[in-house]
């Protein structure tokens, strides 16, 4: 696993099949100008790129747009239906990719019924930690780089052209 040293990290789920959990990583230096690129593909009265929500062309567009951003996607894969255990085994490994790896910020996509459960598990897991992430659930209105893990968490639902398409972001994928 090659996560950035001193990287932050945006985290986003699909469940439609397997449990896929897209830990997005990008420099500090490089997230505001990425941010930038990203509210820029925005339509008008648009507030946020969410996957499901777009027609195929458009995706692609998308798709090419963020393959040129300096962000690398790790995907962590949970066979299963039982949201809960699926959720549960991802977290863990991202939050161990996290620690392991040194990231300062953790960005979690907010899901209000996810969100105690959550801070709870991370608080768990950073209590003993010595320089933990700071971590946050946002928006993905308010955080565009959500928006490149909700992208790559879709493709990898999908399978076929699109894992293709977005090849160029994805650095690793872990079966869990």
């Amino acid at each position: 696993m090659d996560f950035h040293r001193a990287a932050h990290v945006f985290v986003d789920e699909t469940k439609a099949r397997d449990y896929v959990m897209a830990a997005a990583t990008v420099m500090p230096g490089d997230v505001n100008p990425a941010r930038k690129i990203l509210r820029g593909l925005l339509l008008p009265n648009q507030q946020r790129i969410h996957f499901t929500k777009e027609k195929d062309p458009r995706r692609k567009q998308l798709l090419t747009a963020m393959c040129q951003l300096d962000v690398q996607v790790h995907l962590y894969v949970a066979r299963t239906r039982d949201h809960v255990a699926g959720r549960q085994a991802c977290m863990k490994a991202i939050l161990d990719d996290t620690l392991r790896l040194g990231a300062t910020k953790l960005v979690l996509e907010r899901d209000e019924s996810l969100q105690e459960a959550d801070r709870r598990f991370i608080s768990d897991r950073f209590r003993l930690e010595l320089d933990s992430p700071e971590y946050l659930h946002l928006a993905p209105k308010d955080e565009p780089m959500l928006w490149v893990s909700d992208a790559v968490a879709w493709c990898q639902q999908r399978g076929g052209d699109w894992r293709t398409l977005c090849a160029d972001l994805v650095a690793s994928t872990r079966h869990l």
